[in-house]
C-alpha cells in the first residue's frame, strides 16, 4: 500500500505563538520553537458560516428586489446582521481573519438590497395610490 507524506508548511508561514518560520513542518506537529500544535495555517483558507451567510443573503437580497420587497428585504436585514457576528466573531477570534472580506461584501450588498427593496416597495405602494386615488 502506497504511502503519501504528510502536508507540510510552506513557505511564509510562522507560527502565530512565537513566530519561527514552519517550512517543511507536517500540519498536526508541534512548533520545534515553543511547542504550540500547527493548525493554524490550515485554518486560514477557511471562512466563517456568517461571513458566507451574509454575502449569499446579501446577493439574494439584491437578485430579488424585483420581488415587491417581500423576499429581499429580510434577506437584506439578514446579511446586515450576520456580517455583524461574523466581524464581532473575528474580533473575538473565534473566526479567521480571512473571513472579514465576505462580512464585508455581505453587509455592502445588504444595504444594497435594503435600498432596492425599499425603492421597489415605495414605487408599488405609489402605484396602488394612484389607482386608489384616480
Amino acid at each position: 500500500m502506497q504511502e503519501y507524506p504528510e502536508p507540510t508548511a510552506k513557505s511564509g508561514i510562522h507560527c502565530q505563538s512565537c513566530g519561527y518560520d514552519l517550512v517543511g513542518v507536517a500540519i498536526g506537529q508541534k512548533c520545534p520553537e515553543c511547542g504550540s500544535e500547527i493548525m493554524q495555517f490550515a485554518v486560514k483558507t477557511q471562512s466563517s458560516g456568517k461571513a458566507i451567510a451574509s454575502m449569499v443573503l446579501g446577493i439574494v437580497s439584491i437578485i430579488t428586489c424585483m420581488g415587491y420587497g417581500i423576499i429581499g428585504m429580510p434577506c437584506a436585514i439578514l446579511a446586515i446582521i450576520f456580517a455583524k457576528k461574523a466581524r464581532l466573531a473575528v474580533q473575538d477570534g473565534t473566526a479567521p481573519a480571512s473571513s472579514l472580506g465576505m462580512a464585508t461584501a455581505g453587509k455592502v450588498c445588504g444595504w444594497i438590497g435594503v435600498g432596492l427593496n425599499s425603492l421597489m416597495l415605495l414605487y408599488i405602494l405609489f402605484i396602488i395610490a394612484v389607482l386608489i386615488f384616480s
